[in-house]
């Protein structure tokens, strides 16, 4: 009997692509902690409304979901510590402890809430955790891979919910509020969205996401990673179609930002297919019957009775305003969890006013302790990522669209696309480009 041996080089060289094998390479973490990644995205995703019962309103189960993955993790020594952010973390954390107690002390405790404080703290404990390397891209990509098939399974759901209303074969019902307790729903999102006031008509949410707002970004967001993962060109047309059924423009805006870094940073990532695919959509999305309330939303930034005004506008008004109000709290903020305490909202008898993670910040802890805070935030994501355009596009959704700092929901997706996959090669960053060889 005969054997035939590959020489040496050949055997030893990595193989990559569609023509990889199955087993496990030397920059593949273990099979099992990746069915770990797949499982923590796929549930981040789909139990966005679950909490779990603490004190006067539920909790996101994602916190508990993102600690039990971190601890399992952790233990298997998969995971470790970024010596980079957690010094970040606790300078961070340090001064939001300190423009707090300065609060308390000058007698405006009544406005804030420790729980948000702790909340604060809790949340982003988990993003000072990298992948061991050489695993990071690998992770990623496995997240990554994982997120555009949930979205997509979402973006047909989403499709169908807003179809079969227009076709009258089918009216709006929560279906996840009747199967869930009240007490372990998250409250304080308008999940029942109308196309227009008094319409009867629902905006789709893929039945299990907060709002249509994220049906929409976290579509946009699914477009964006298959470009850079190169996917059949139909998955980007089904993420788009789910994005239109949202009839919210937070996606197009997020993608339109995405959009541009692409041509900047990766135009060799596009290919005939997706030109295509941005071609047609548009035309598609604006002769359908939703076209005519994409259309009716021009006014976004100027009416103060829209969306796009109370997320873009009256946020930052509010806040700019608020800190006039009180100049000292330039330097120490007015205290945590203050920010529809004291300014316009519906907490504050007012109108809803979606305080993003930027005014929050300034507001409630003062423009040093909340911009250092902002620089963790910022740099945990774009910082030695394993790809380009994807981790910048997901801080103008956090910071920007997102709508919360205390979302762990939207946190931990961010930081299993990006942060958990940094490694010890030079930040992805403009001012650490020079002499470095260009990996897509």
């Amino acid at each position: 009997m005969t054997s035939t041996l590959r020489p040496a080089a050949a055997a030893d060289r990595p193989v990559t692509g569609a023509d990889a094998p199955r087993r496990r390479g030397p920059d593949t973490p273990p099979d099992w902690f990746l069915t770990l990644v797949s499982v923590l995205v796929v549930l981040l995703v789909v139990t966005q409304r679950i909490g779990v019962p603490v004190g006067d309103e539920p909790v996101s189960i994602a916190l508990v979901l993102a600690y039990a993955f971190a601890g399992v993790s952790l233990a298997g020594r998969l995971l470790t510590v970024s010596r980079v952010r957690a010094g970040l973390y606790t300078v961070a954390v340090s001064a939001v402890l300190l423009t707090t107690a300065t609060v308390s002390w000058l007698g405006w405790g009544a406005d804030f809430s420790m729980s948000s404080l702790w909340l604060l703290i809790v949340i982003y404990l988990p993003w000072v955790l990298r992948v061991r390397d050489p695993y990071g891209a690998a992770v990623v990509a496995r997240a990554g891979r994982t997120f555009i098939w949930t979205m997509l399974v979402l973006a047909v759901v989403g499709v169908v919910q807003l179809a079969s209303q227009f076709a009258g074969v089918w009216s709006w019902e929560d279906h996840l509020g009747e199967l869930v307790p009240g007490d372990y729903l998250v409250p304080g999102y308008n999940f029942t969205n109308e196309l227009t006031y008094g319409n009867p008509i629902r905006k789709a949410t893929g039945v299990v996401l907060l709002e249509p707002s994220f049906l929409s970004q976290f579509c946009a967001l699914a477009i964006l990673i298959g470009i850079m993962l190169r996917v059949r060109a139909w998955k980007l047309l089904v993420l788009a179609a789910g994005m239109g059924a949202a009839v919210s423009g937070t996606g197009l805006v997020m993608l339109g930002v995405g959009g541009v870094l692409l041509l900047l940073r990766a135009p060799h990532r596009l290919r005939i297919g997706y030109v295509a695919v941005a071609a047609v959509v548009p035309v598609v999305i604006l002769q359908s019957p939703v076209g005519e309330y994409f259309l009716a939303r021009d006014d976004e930034l100027t009416n103060e009775n829209t969306s796009g005004y109370s997320r873009f506008v009256a946020p930052f008004d509010e806040v700019w305003n608020g800190l006039l109000e009180e100049p000292i709290r330039f330097l120490v903020g007015n205290g945590p969890g203050s920010v529809t305490r004291v300014l316009l909202s519906l907490d504050n008898g007012g109108v809803d006013v979606n305080y993003s993670v930027l005014p929050k910040l300034a507001l409630e802890y003062g423009i040093l302790a909340g911009g250092l805070f902002l620089v963790f935030l910022v740099l945990a994501v774009v910082d030695r990522a394993p790809w380009r355009v994807v981790p910048a596009t997901m801080v103008f959704m956090a910071l920007l669209l997102s709508g919360a700092l205390l979302q762990p929901q939207t946190a931990y997706i961010v930081w299993l696309l990006s942060g958990i996959g940094a490694s010890d090669r030079p930040a992805d960053l403009p001012w650490a480009r020079r002499g470095r060889v260009r990996t897509g």
